[in-house]
């Protein structure tokens, strides 16, 4: 049986490869030392997936979350963000999903995975474009085609989890979609990150 740490390790690369993709990089390692997208990870980690490691035992924490960054700023072992976001289809549901259920069940704090989603389903829009629709079955390339964004959350791949109904979930998914296609990602990295420091602040 995995540890919650282990499932963790394996949702970073798809936290990060969506919107690192949208924002212009192209392999890991260039992703993790961009400022704004490891402030977005390591927040992912601490306050997301970790919350209690992050309050009882910080200090190992900031280890584990030292290595990894660690390991995918190495440009031997980086991967290409292209190869991961092709694969999100089977790895979303299976490293992201449970996560994000865990945090809705628990009244948690959603953004930064509403954030991930949105950023998925505008990579998903952009590839259709471009005609480049391998990676989904054609019924859910026609949700994707659809003018309702919210269509993304009943593919295939996502429906059992029935993340449409979480109205407050959906609003902060839909208001991301949108800025995302009107300001682009690091607009809203950006405002992640003020608010951020503002919280520890206060």
């Amino acid at each position: 049986m995995q540890t919650n740490r282990q499932n963790i390790t394996q949702a970073l690369p798809y936290m990060l490869a969506y919107p690192a993709l949208l924002a212009g990089h192209q392999t890991i390692n260039e992703a993790i030392n961009d400022h704004l997208l490891n402030n977005y990870l390591g927040a992912f980690i601490e306050q997301d997936g970790l919350p209690d490691e992050a309050s009882t035992t910080p200090a190992p924490l900031a280890e584990y979350i030292n290595a990894v960054f660690s390991q995918f700023s190495d440009p031997v072992l980086s991967d290409p963000l292209a190869r991961l976001c092709a694969d999100g289809a089977l790895k979303l549901p299976a490293y992201i999903l449970p996560t994000l259920l865990n945090l809705l069940a628990q009244n948690g704090d959603v953004h930064r995975i509403a954030f991930l989603l949105a950023a998925y389903g505008h990579y998903l829009s952009e590839q259709l474009k471009a005609g480049q629709a391998d990676e989904l079955a054609p019924d859910d390339w026609a949700k994707i085609s659809s003018d309702d964004v919210v269509a993304l959350l009943s593919i295939s791949s996502m429906a059992t989890a029935r993340l449409q109904t979480y109205s407050h979930f959906v609003a902060m998914y839909k208001s991301y979609r949108n800025q995302i296609a009107t300001h682009g990602v690091e607009f809203l990295l950006r405002q992640m990150a003020y608010n951020q420091l503002a919280m520890q602040a206060a």
